[in-house]
């Protein structure tokens, strides 16, 4: 026994063991596991495997049950109930001590919106769930917490009442923010919970073993008693490595030191194929968005509209960037609705410069003006965009004599100006909450975080919302294709390209469920070394 374990301590049997890892390089260190509050990437990465939410989405993007084995809707849309999974239960149990784990409960989710809508010190997702029963009155210091339209009925239902219909709320419910906490745990750590891996207590199929500047481990958690089929032995998630070692991650990839990254068409296409394999994942839609700040030319339809019928995403050419197709649908190719494929049925407004050049001296005599005041397209920089922002020039001063602006923003600026709305047009990849056609055209819903444009309709709120309920396929898609041919219409945005997306795996990784948006990590294992 001794041999053994002093053999096991040798560099070769290190690497055999480590080899069972599921090894990632992520770009930033972790700074907070707090769910009401952290927001960046690499953070969601961790918290959506060591929590399970109300609902969870599925490796075809669909919402499947999580720590909800059930959930009902009314009719009239606005009162959600979950049913609890009774065996759900906290990662706080001690087996050797005989200390059974806490039950999770419809109470923690009920204290983590409490913790969302704190009106000291709110989350930044509270803009999210506004739609939520007095959620404006408590952010705002004029109810008290128990106001709020989350309750528990009981320790295994939970009630959530809207002041108005939510057409995102289930995809919110299966993110980050809405994840449970459970109040005795949290106010015991002293202020510092999600800060160290012993102010953490999950739910989900992991635990957190070790935290620091250099790596995140994650290990199976053996009170976890969900759906999600654990098979991955643990997962290590570097942090910051390859821009602090002067190297990228794809570098670390080749070199076999991680076992999967994202990757672009040209390096799927180099790829060696006996090391490695390409799986392709959902892809991304690039829009011209138009900022409808109140007050701005741009608020008005008409002047979108013209702006818009002067857009031909298929007359750009050799200027479109490698790795881009035309595309005129806000909803990528891959969606899929209820298992099924997703084929978008709403019209684009075309070419049509004729109609857009009326359109807009009509929008300019509304609005009494006699041509667009300084107005900027923004582009981010790494996009390679620059050519088509260019030719968008060019076609707005020829056919409609406007002169736009263009600007090439570094990528952190970019993403931080359309955050702050901060920009009047841009060229910039949509985000969605999960691979369906609800996700992506829920990012023009009301107070939607990224919903970037601004957009404000409650009759697209409503047609949406009543997509999340639908009874079957074919009505979800037609719904869907209403609220698309709305958007459109009334050019809120304007698809120009789809993005194909890739992920590169090592030879022997199976049941990864990698997405823009999430990667889950229970179902995953790595044979070889």
């Amino acid at each position: 026994m001794l041999l053994a374990t002093v053999l096991c301590l040798l560099p070769g049997c290190r690497g055999r063991e480590k080899s069972q890892s599921i090894r990632m390089d992520l770009q930033q260190r972790v700074t907070s596991l707090d769910p009401q509050f952290a927001t960046a990437w690499e953070s969601q990465v961790v918290l959506m495997n060591l929590f399970e939410g109300l609902l969870i989405r599925g490796e075809d993007g669909e919402l499947a049950p999580g720590a909800a084995r059930e959930y009902t809707v009314s009719a009239d849309g606005l009162t959600y109930t979950f049913q609890l999974r009774q065996d759900g239960v906290w990662r706080d149990g001690d087996p050797g001590k005989d200390i059974p784990p806490t039950p999770v409960t419809a109470a923690d989710f009920v204290f983590s919106f409490h913790r969302i809508f704190d009106p000291e010190v709110p989350s930044p997702w509270a803009g999210d769930f506004q739609a939520i029963r007095n959620a404006r009155e408590v952010l705002a210091g004029e109810l008290p917490k128990s106001q709020l339209g989350v309750r528990a009925r009981g320790d295994d239902t939970l009630e959530i009442t809207l002041s108005e219909p939510s057409p995102v709320l289930l995809e919110l419910l299966a993110g980050t923010g809405a994840l449970p906490c459970n109040e005795t745990f949290f106010r015991s750590t002293r202020a510092r919970y999600g800060q160290a891996a012993s102010h953490i207590l999950g739910n989900g199929p992991f635990a957190l073993q070790s935290w620091d500047d250099e790596a995140v481990v994650m290990v199976p958690s053996g009170s976890y008693t969900g759906t999600q089929q654990v098979l991955c032995p643990s997962v290590v998630l570097y942090t910051g490595r390859a821009k602090e070692k002067g190297t990228t991650e794809w570098q670390l990839f080749l070199e076999g030191r991680s076992d999967f990254c994202a990757a672009t068409s040209q390096q799927a296409r180099e790829l060696d194929q006996e090391r490695f394999h390409i799986a392709p994942t959902e892809d991304t839609v690039w829009a011209l968005v138009f900022r409808q700040e109140e007050g701005s030319p741009l608020a008005d339809a008409g002047v979108r509209r013209a702006l818009a019928l002067t857009v031909d995403a298929g007359s750009f050419g050799e200027r479109t960037p490698e790795d881009f197709l035309p595309t005129t649908s806000l909803v990528p190719r891959s969606a899929t609705l209820m298992g099924e494929e997703y084929q978008s049925g709403a019209s684009p407004l075309g070419f049509r410069p004729d109609e857009a050049r009326e359109v807009m001296t009509e929008a300019l005599a509304r609005l009494e003006l006699e041509a667009l005041p300084k107005t900027t397209l923004i582009l981010p920089g790494s996009a390679g965009l620059g050519p088509v922002g260019g030719y968008l020039q060019k076609v707005w001063q020829q056919e409609l004599r406007q002169f736009i602006n263009l600007e090439i923003v570094e990528d952190d600026a970019f993403q931080q100006r359309l955050e702050a709305g901060e920009f009047e047009m841009a060229i910039t990849p949509l985000g969605s909450e999960g691979n369906t056609p609800m996700g992506a055209l829920g990012v023009f819903a009301t107070g939607n975080s990224r919903n970037v444009a601004g957009h404000q309709d409650p009759g697209f709120d409503l047609l949406l919302a009543q997509s999340q309920t639908a009874p079957d396929a074919r009505q979800a898609a037609a719904l869907c294709d209403q609220c698309e041919g709305m958007l459109l219409e009334q050019a809120v945005a304007v698809p120009l390209f789809t993005q194909q997306g890739y992920c590169a795996m090592a030879a022997g990784l199976e049941g990864l469920d990698y997405r823009s948006d999430r990667i889950l990590f229970a179902g995953a294992s790595r044979t070889g070394g």
